[in-house]
């Protein structure tokens, strides 16, 4: 019976040693994972440019939040789900996050790519509409304006200085 008790264990302990690769039910791949993660904090960040009023943040940030994960067919509870997976492997999710930091700053730098592009197109565009302004408005002068000079001898500004009223005496 002994031998049979620990034939038992050693073969509980030897599958129970073996996880193998495969997710648990409900939690999503680490690909897709990645990929959300990344439109997550890309939202998270577009929310620092609004009012910090906190019902805007709550009214807005949630439904970001929630048209992220309706594009990626997923609900919350699988997403809580699956974040709990991925925080109990840390080298997984190390990995994970050192790839979403790629993502996000490859797409930021082609963002400030375009936005350059954009403004050497702008700053090209107000050059040559300056030099297509006729030459006699370039040579303009602004026009001078003539100081005001008070009139002569005493000033007495009577709308500030209040007019004694007959009977303004104290009340007996």
């Amino acid at each position: 019976m002994q031998k049979y008790n620990i034939l038992f264990f050693s073969l509980l302990l030897l599958c129970s040693a073996c996880t193998g690769d495969k997710l648990p039910k409900g939690v999503i791949e680490r690909d897709k994972m990645v990929n959300l993660l990344t439109q997550i904090h890309i939202a998270d960040g577009t929310l620092f440019t609004e009012l910090q009023v906190p019902d805007t943040l709550y009214k807005h940030g949630f439904s970001r939040f929630v048209t992220v994960l309706k594009n990626f067919h997923t609900d919350t509870n699988q997403f809580k789900k699956s974040m709990k997976y991925y925080c109990n492997q840390p080298e997984i999710l190390a990995v994970m996050y050192d790839e979403i930091s790629d993502k996000i700053k490859f797409k930021s730098d082609s963002l400030n790519k375009v936005i350059q592009a954009q403004m050497q197109i702008d700053q090209k565009r107000r050059a040559d509409s300056l030099q297509k302004l006729p030459k006699q408005l370039q040579n303009v002068q602004p026009a001078t304006t003539v100081p005001v000079t008070p009139p002569a001898g005493k000033f007495n500004n009577h709308r500030f200085i209040p007019k004694p009223k007959p009977n303004a005496g104290p009340v007996e």
